[in-house]
């Protein structure tokens, strides 16, 4: 099974591009894709596999391409979202992007699941992670029924997002950080649904 990583050249990427081999290990062939090569983005757009959003500097809008391609994605091939590929994917949910209320930069926190589904299947009601951003996706003025919010912080800001029908998830925080608590089962939950 192949999976897509977009990479938005974050010091992240690599991270999580090992947490996906890690948790894919003898069932997933990962190919990195950077957001900028205008060739492998239009080859992917035109035979659509399974898409990892990675984070990345700045907000969703600074990466038409990664935007265009997740619109096209969606419906079509699972898509997991991370950071900046939360943010992206709480946009098309019909979500705005705003500052948090605590910037996080390496900070733990605890996140609380308020729902389940496929993605949070095996995680624990209340879990540690880590975040480095200082945005949050609201959902509050949308107007579209079928997405939910999985998982909050203390402040009740989406952590987790997840649409009610297709396979597409996101997060905030970064399940692949050293100081996140062992979050595989997360990337081993996508894997199971991109079957």
């Amino acid at each position: 099974m192949q999976i897509n990583l977009i990479d938005h050249y974050d010091s992240f990427s690599f991270n999580l591009l090992e947490w996906l081999r890690d948790a894919g290990k003898g069932i997933v062939t990962l190919n990195r894709i950077c957001y900028d090569d205008v060739t492998a983005i239009t080859k992917l757009a035109e035979k659509l596999t399974p898409i990892v959003i990675s984070p990345g500097p700045g907000k969703p809008s600074d990466y038409p391409s990664t935007r265009q391609l997740l619109e096209k994605a969606m419906g079509n091939v699972p898509v997991l979202g991370v950071c900046l590929g939360h943010q992206m994917i709480g946009e098309v949910a019909g979500g705005t992007i705003q500052k948090a209320k605590d910037p996080w930069h390496g900070t733990t926190f605890n996140v609380t699941l308020k729902e389940a589904n496929w993605m949070t299947e095996g995680l624990p009601k209340t879990f540690k992670t880590v975040a480095y951003n200082s945005l949050i996706v609201d959902l509050k003025r949308s107007n579209k029924n079928d997405w939910r919010i999985l998982a909050a912080d203390e402040h009740g800001q989406a952590m987790m997002l997840s649409h009610t029908k297709l396979p597409i998830g996101s997060v905030q925080f970064h399940p692949e950080s050293f100081a996140s608590d062992d979050l595989s089962v997360i990337a081993r939950n996508f894997f199971s649904v991109c079957r």
